[in-house]
């Protein structure tokens, strides 16, 4: 992994932000929700299983847990009790971690385009972006289950740069997960990881352009006015 220095940020004109770990604290809600749903049916949440499905849609994560776990649940029956348990956490309680308020707010004083590309339900996206005042900053906020695609392919963040009208070279992307933010860089972006204040940023050692352990640290991007 290469440093990044801030002329290399020249010329960005989109940032798209994963939302959870990366822009909200919510790993403590996700474990909580894991080992609630997976109590009910007698079984156990392990940390292989939270990696695993951390770059997938909500859909892509139902169909891989009740395969993986035997389960009867439909894949719809799965999301929705997962949103019903996530709803009210994400509407009061999930706050914004360290520097990533603002950081959004310095990218949309700037003129950056600032976007979001989720494995979240919209629902609960809207929720905690607006339960900490920086919904009205994010132009988009892309999917995984409304357009059908995983954050592991870089066909998300093609299609992200697409819609917004910007090149992939002018857009910056920050995930607290390997597999998306390699995705990211093979679609033509700068990609940075995010790996928390306590972790390490070996995870992330050939993947990505620069790691962080938070938006605090990240080098802020240069928009040039076309």
């Amino acid at each position: 992994m290469r440093v990044m220095a801030q002329e290399d940020l020249r010329g960005i004109k989109a940032v798209l932000f994963d939302l959870d770990n990366t822009l909200f604290d919510s790993a403590w809600l996700w474990r909580s929700i894991d080992e609630t749903y997976l109590k009910k049916r007698g079984m156990t949440a392990t940390e292989e299983y939270a990696v695993r499905i951390a770059a997938m849609s909500n859909r892509a994560a139902a169909e891989y847990s009740i395969a993986l776990f035997g389960l009867t649940d439909t894949p719809e029956q799965l999301m929705e009790e997962w949103a019903e348990l996530a709803k009210e956490a994400y509407a009061h309680y999930v706050t914004m971690l360290d520097g990533a308020k603002e950081y959004v707010c310095e990218c949309a004083r700037r003129g950056v385009t600032v976007c979001a590309v989720t494995s979240l339900r919209r629902e609960l996206a809207e929720l905690c972006l607006k339960n900490n005042g920086v919904r009205e900053l994010f132009k988009y906020i892309f999917t995984s289950d409304e357009l059908g695609l995983n954050k592991n392919s870089p066909d998300i963040y093609i299609y992200a740069a697409n819609i917004v009208g910007v090149k992939p070279s002018e857009c910056l992307v920050f995930d607290d997960v390997c597999d998306a933010v390699k995705a990211a860089r093979a679609a033509g972006m700068t990609a940075v990881g995010v790996y928390g204040n306590n972790g390490s940023p070996i995870k992330f050692d050939g993947v990505c352009d620069l790691a962080v352990p938070s938006l605090r640290y990240a080098p802020m991007p240069i928009k040039i006015n076309s």
